[in-house]
């Protein structure tokens, strides 16, 4: 890319040009840098690079605390460089700049040969989600009881904004749990767990594991399937329990989470 003039040129050609500097290490933004002083352009603009790919590793540092230290310095280092090759920052915040992260890791050696440091990185992303998620009215068991009996069967529900379902094929969120208090985390084990995660009352973040029953119920939920669809589903794997008790059994523990917005 050649420009002529460059003092001439538009804001955004700058911009773009000063872009290409720090992604690609094109030095062309030098003929646009006014000399001051006894420092050369070369070393101020290096100045402000290391300062850019600083600012973008603490991003990724704040955004993922359990997945460095998984990895180590040394690894956690080489993660930081080789994403920010990867994916540029093209967002206007910050917040969402290591959204790539786990793909990045599927794709990249050595990363990619250790499919969990990917898993790690999934779950710190979907905890960042749910803390992050817009905030809603959570309704009680009080509300819930003051609903008439005709009301039950077309009786539809809806879940906090908060509210995380996933999947995971290894054993990361107990790794990630054993790191977070300070303890060496067991093998990489390959296991299928689904997964809840969510903000409670409090705003802090809470994660639990689900059976494939509640799973199950909950896709059912976010289909938009009313209390009648989700007795009948488990009246269908069920004969030796009353499928409306344990229908509101499974009501009951969302309310207790405070994930349930509301029912219509």
């Amino acid at each position: 890319m050649v420009l002529d003039n460059m003092e001439k040129n538009s804001l955004a050609s700058l911009q773009k040009t000063m872009m290409a500097f720090l992604l690609k290490g094109e030095t062309i933004i030098e003929k646009s840098i006014v000399k001051q002083g006894n420092v050369s352009n070369k070393t101020r603009l290096n100045i402000y690079k290391n300062a850019y790919q600083a600012r973008l590793k603490e991003v990724i540092d704040n955004d993922h605390p359990i997945l460095g230290m998984y990895l180590g310095d040394d690894l956690f280092d080489e993660m930081v460089s080789g994403y920010i090759d990867y994916s540029p920052s093209n967002c206007t915040s910050l917040r969402d700049y290591a959204n790539q992260l786990p793909l990045f890791l599927t794709k990249q050696k050595p990363f990619s040969l250790h499919p969990i440091i990917s898993e790690i990185a999934q779950f710190e992303r979907l905890l960042l989600d749910a803390f992050d998620a817009e905030d809603a009215k959570r309704y009680t068991k009080d509300e819930l009881q003051k609903l008439s009996p005709s009301d039950w069967l077309a009786l539809t529900f809806r879940f906090h904004p908060s509210v995380q379902l996933t999947s995971f094929e290894w054993n990361c969120v107990e790794s990630w749990q054993a790191l977070k208090k300070e303890t060496a985390p067991d093998p990489a084990i390959k296991q299928t767990n689904n997964w809840l995660l969510w903000r409670n009352p409090e705003r802090l973040t809470q994660f639990r594991s689900l059976n494939e029953e509640e799973v199950v119920l909950i896709r059912m939920i976010l289909n938009g399937e009313d209390f009648s669809a989700l007795c009948e589903y488990l009246y269908n794997r069920t004969t030796d329990q009353d499928v409306s008790i344990l229908a509101l059994n499974y009501i009951n523990s969302w309310l207790d989470d405070g994930i349930l917005r509301s029912f219509s």
